[in-house]
């Protein structure tokens, strides 16, 4: 998945130094759903081309409180290639998206510290609010490789992963506000 996710992001990469971005192509945007679980979070979406645009987003959690005796933080990564049926960053769109991360969670006795490395696709439909605002909303499944050193309260941290997992997962899920500059 490693190198999935470097190919991805070199591919992006080679296509936005051959794609002219104008200004009020980029999007500065927060996913409201995140903030609400105290999970900081930032995105930036390029245009690319006239029916295709990259967004790249970061989100973390590193506060650590219990509720119900368990414990979570996080940091994740997710690119995605965007296809807009319409044109970029307005109306309806399907995407193709990365997800890795790191996370440390605490669920009653066991502890998991690990990774996840996934893909998925989703759909989303932008409403545009004004000339530099729109409200997106996304949602989209995938499936996911996670990787842990697993162990309970009372055991020594083992020195190698040893919980692994193929799981499908949301891969995006969110209510997001952007801001497009001019």
């Amino acid at each position: 998945m490693k190198k999935v996710l470097f190919r991805f992001l070199l591919i992006a990469g080679i296509l936005l130094n051959f794609q002219q971005i104008d200004a009020q192509r980029v999007a500065l945007k927060g996913n409201l759903i995140d903030w609400a679980t105290l999970s900081p979070n930032l995105a930036v979406e390029m245009r690319l081309n006239q029916k295709l645009s990259l967004d790249i987003s970061a989100t973390t959690h590193p506060f650590s409180f219990t509720i119900a005796d368990m414990k979570a933080t996080h940091v994740r990564l997710q690119p995605e290639l965007r296809y807009w049926f319409n044109r970029p960053m307005a109306r309806h769109f399907v995407g193709v998206g990365l997800l890795g991360g790191l996370y440390n969670v605490k669920f009653n006795k066991n502890f998991y510290e690990g990774d996840i490395f996934g893909v998925g696709v989703s759909y989303g439909y932008v409403f545009v609010l004004s000339r530099h605002w729109n409200l997106e909303t996304t949602l989209g499944v995938g499936v996911a490789r996670l990787r842990a050193f697993k162990y309970r309260e009372d055991e020594q941290k083992p020195d190698t992963p040893n919980w692994y997992r193929w799981s499908p997962i949301p891969i995006r899920l969110g209510v997001t506000f952007s801001y497009i500059f001019k």
